[in-house]
């Protein structure tokens, strides 16, 4: 797993403080979540593997790597303060990502068919920019409530419109937008302002999936630094039953 675990001292709004981690649970064998926190350069990623045979675990890597160097430190420079370059910078990055999986893909058998979905939030200027694919998740806690700023795109999700109809959601969440396979559309792009004293959370559904959102809020609110927070959000998921692998990263504004 990738993992840049520091502290961000001087970033606006305030200084900010950020932790990560990731793990098996429960059930799983292998991990195929990934995440990376580029401290310097306020970038937090987290992916989640699709795909048998550990193909998973290789398409989050490579995501996660391939991501976090598109954005170098001449790119952060060039996009730093300008809201307009910072979405066009983190589109192209997902779109040369997922170029980059897609071709691995085509050129060797046995990672047919793998894939991940993807969360990255960039902070500039007091600014939160988050890009995503898939059931990936991005949270912001602003002390009062804890607010999901991510829409998940998958079966389960794109039917809950319908259930008021009547209709009957697919037991197991099927993803329809991920890193591996092209684009219907441009990823997902919000821009969130930040104040001192909001959490970021960023997430994999082995979390979500496992710990109610009003755990986490209670979690993310007592918690007196982001170690402290991930390390009580993955013993939390792990205790519910850990039936996936489980990646939190938590920043504090």
């Amino acid at each position: 797993m990738l993992r840049f675990l520091k502290k961000i001292f001087g970033a606006t709004p305030s200084s900010l403080a950020c932790f990560g981690r990731t793990d098996t649970g429960m059930v799983r064998k292998n991990n195929e979540d990934n995440f990376a926190m580029l401290v310097e350069r306020n970038l937090f990623v987290v992916a989640d593997g699709m795909g048998g045979h550990q193909a998973g675990e290789i398409a989050s890597r490579v995501a996660t790597e391939y991501l976090i160097n598109y954005f170098s430190p001449e790119k952060i420079r060039e996009i730093q303060g300008n809201p307009a370059a910072i979405q066009h910078g983190l589109s192209a990055s997902f779109y040369k990502t997922n170029d980059k999986v897609m071709d691995m893909a085509a050129e060797n058998p046995d990672l047919r068919g793998m894939g991940c979905t993807l969360v990255a939030c960039l902070i500039d200027s007091g600014v939160a920019y988050i890009c995503h694919v898939g059931d990936v998740r991005a949270y912001l806690d602003d002390g009062y409530i804890l607010k999901q700023l991510t829409t998940d795109h998958s079966l389960v999700a794109d039917q809950t419109l319908g259930l008021a109809d009547g209709g009957k959601a697919v037991g197991r969440n099927i993803i329809t937008r991920g890193i591996g396979f092209p684009f219907a559309e441009d990823p997902e792009f919000h821009r969130v302002p930040l104040s001192a004293g909001n959490r970021i959370l960023l997430c994999s559904d082995g979390l979500w999936g496992m710990v109610s959102d009003g755990e986490m809020h209670q979690t993310l609110d007592r918690a007196g630094s982001p170690e402290e927070a991930c390390d009580e959000l993955v013993r939390q998921a792990n205790a519910a039953g850990g039936k996936d692998n489980i990646t939190a990263v938590v920043v504090f504004c």
